[in-house]
């Protein structure tokens, strides 16, 4: 189900974040897990956020018709996808219940930036060092060393998943459901050909991101 909602890729050449994306980044953060739909349309709509919400089986919800909704013996959730303008990003935003609960809450969230490239997606400027190769458990310090430059550059998609607001943690580990966040990187490499797609996971004790998949991928396969 959590794969419903994030995937994005980037061009040949990649710059730094525009101040539009920069500005994205900054909005998208103000979502936090746990909001209730009323909460996440007043941050989105401001003061007319109430001519947005209509109620559906006792729950309140969006207008908007939501791509995708399903009930269980153990989950209730909808989605919705709001995309930036020209499309340049999507935000996507899960909302979770049991399916006795009459609230929905904010479970899982995700920004994607499209590119203008054959990936179609934002891509990092940095490039694996020659010789050098990812590893899994690398965190963003060790990573950054195998990569030109200072930094890890742009990511092409940022989520964060907490069920944690509308279930126990037995529950919680009933489903397979849980709490993380992630990033996922587009790096060029000493092939103009080829990309490396990096997956990383937030690790909360050591409080970093750390390397748990990667891929080498073709820089004209389609992601966006």
């Amino acid at each position: 189900m959590l794969t419903l909602a994030t995937s994005i890729v980037f061009s040949g050449t990649a710059n730094a974040a525009t101040t539009q994306e920069k500005q994205v980044t900054t909005a998208f953060a103000k979502y936090k897990t746990g909001m209730t739909i009323a909460e996440f349309a007043k941050q989105r709509y401001g003061k007319t956020y109430k001519k947005h919400l209509t109620k559906k089986n006792g729950r309140t919800i969006l207008k908007e018709k939501s791509p995708k909704e399903e009930t269980s013996k153990d989950l209730d959730f909808v989605f919705y996808f709001i995309p930036g303008k020209q499309e340049k990003n999507y935000m996507t935003f899960l909302f979770a219940a049991k399916p006795k609960d009459k609230v929905y809450r904010l479970a899982l969230r995700s920004l994607e930036f499209s590119g203008e490239n054959p990936m179609g997606v934002r891509q990092s400027d940095k490039q694996l060092k020659r010789g050098k190769q990812v590893e899994y458990d690398m965190t963003e310090q060790q990573l950054d060393k195998v990569l030109t430059g200072k930094g890890l550059g742009d990511w092409m998609t940022w989520s964060t998943t907490d069920f944690s607001h509308s279930f126990s943690k037995q529950e919680l580990k009933k489903m397979g459901l849980g709490e993380g966040k992630t990033k996922v990187y587009i790096f060029r490499t000493n092939h103009s050909n080829k990309r490396l797609q990096v997956h990383m996971t937030f690790d909360s004790k050591k409080k970093t991101y750390r390397v748990d998949w990667m891929e080498n991928i073709s820089s004209t396969q389609v992601l966006y």
